[in-house]
């Protein structure tokens, strides 16, 4: 009684199942007799991996062509540095202008660098733009907290 057990239980590991019906099939197949009445070959394990795949490849590429056409005519951005003037609490503001040099509407991306006498970077301050036409150039202000004496020179750099 023990042996028949035994069997039972190995016969069912090798045991597949029917990837439509669920019915118990050989493990070389896929799907059972009554679910493919036309005597089909079925695709292998391999063949499906394959497709998902060439699939998954498709999309990304597809999306990076559509993520690179909807920044077409963004930018670049020039800008340059108008102002330096004291700001509240302990700080100083810096007013700036960037000029959106491409055909549509975007955001900057800019960094403005205050430097010592000796060319040191005392601060950097990190800024989004509002939305700049394409074209167009657009006045900033951006305060740089912490700076207790007046920068030597502010540097700016945008994209």
């Amino acid at each position: 009684m023990h042996d028949g057990l035994v069997s039972e239980v190995g016969r069912d590991a090798e045991l597949g199942h029917c990837i439509k019906c669920g019915r118990e099939i050989g493990p070389d197949e896929t799907i059972c007799a009554i679910c493919n009445r036309a005597g089909m070959a079925t695709p292998s394990a391999s063949q499906y991996h394959g497709t998902v795949v060439v699939a998954i490849v498709l999309a990304v590429a597809a999306l990076a062509v559509a993520a690179s056409l909807s920044l077409r005519g963004v930018g670049p951005y020039a800008a340059e540095v108008r102002d330096v003037a004291p700001a509240d609490p302990v700080g100083y503001a810096i007013t700036y202008a960037v000029t959106n040099t491409g055909t549509r509407p975007g955001r900057a991306k800019c960094q403005l660098v205050a430097l010592g006498a000796a060319g040191e970077r005392l601060r950097v301050r990190s800024t989004i733009s509002n939305q700049i036409p394409g074209g167009e150039t657009s006045e900033l202000t951006e305060t740089i907290p912490g700076l207790e004496v007046k920068p030597s020179s502010v540097t700016i750099s945008c994209s």
